[in-house]
């Protein structure tokens, strides 16, 4: 009897390690899409509209999924778009919600007749009390803020823009919720600007920062 001469078992070919990493980085990619689209929000803090509590160079957290069976109720950090500025966002503290009333009367502010307590983090850096036919900053008449829209103000009360001057805003502008700071950078205005042709600046700047890391990240704001 003649036997069938036997088949070679073909080899699997080693798996590509580079081919291994680039599929690594697409699902994180995918991870990290999926995850800003529907969960979470980073937000870069410009400027010091809401110093003490959060600094120009903060890095906020922020979270899509807090408002979607809960209000924002006062005290919330919240991440806006600006009423009146298309496509800039906002991160302000809430004062008040809807049908509550607001009242500044001499840097005082009133929540439903009653001064609220300012929070730590809230401060002044004026000592003037503006008269209220110069200025809207430290008198406010009396409102009351209307169904599904909430009254904003920012930590650094006499150099904020908040709903002292856009008025109140919708909640269906509220795109999430303040968790915590991951990381926070001093602002540096010696560092190298990007600008056209880009490649040359962004190579300058991406080296800067290496050799400034150390000194530039507040390590005092790490996940706060």
């Amino acid at each position: 009897m003649i036997s069938k001469p036997k088949k070679k078992k073909k080899r699997s070919k080693p798996v590509s390690k580079t081919r291994e990493i680039i599929k690594a980085v697409i699902i994180i990619a995918i991870i990290g899409a999926a995850l800003r689209a529907f969960v979470i929000v980073p937000f870069r803090v410009d400027g010091g509209d809401m110093q003490s509590g959060l600094y120009s160079g903060d890095f906020l957290l922020t979270s899509k999924l807090s408002y979607k069976s809960d209000k924002p109720e006062p005290g919330d950090l919240i991440l806006f778009s600006h009423p009146l500025h298309h496509g800039k966002k906002l991160i302000r503290r809430v004062v008040a919600t809807e049908g509550q009333t607001v009242e500044i009367s001499g840097k005082v502010v009133l929540v439903d007749g009653k001064q609220i307590g300012d929070i730590e983090t809230v401060q002044h850096g004026d000592y003037r009390i503006l008269p209220r036919e110069f200025s809207g900053r430290d008198y406010m008449a009396l409102l009351q803020v209307p169904s599904g829209q909430l009254f904003v103000m920012g930590d650094n009360r006499d150099d904020c823009d908040d709903s002292r001057g856009f008025g109140c805003i919708p909640y269906s502008s509220v795109e999430g919720k303040g968790l915590f700071v991951y990381f926070s950078w001093t602002p540096d205005p010696n560092a190298p600007k990007l600008k056209s042709p880009y490649i040359v600046p962004a190579i300058q700047l991406f080296f800067y920062n290496i050799y400034r890391f150390p000194s530039r990240v507040r390590w005092d704001r790490l996940f706060i």
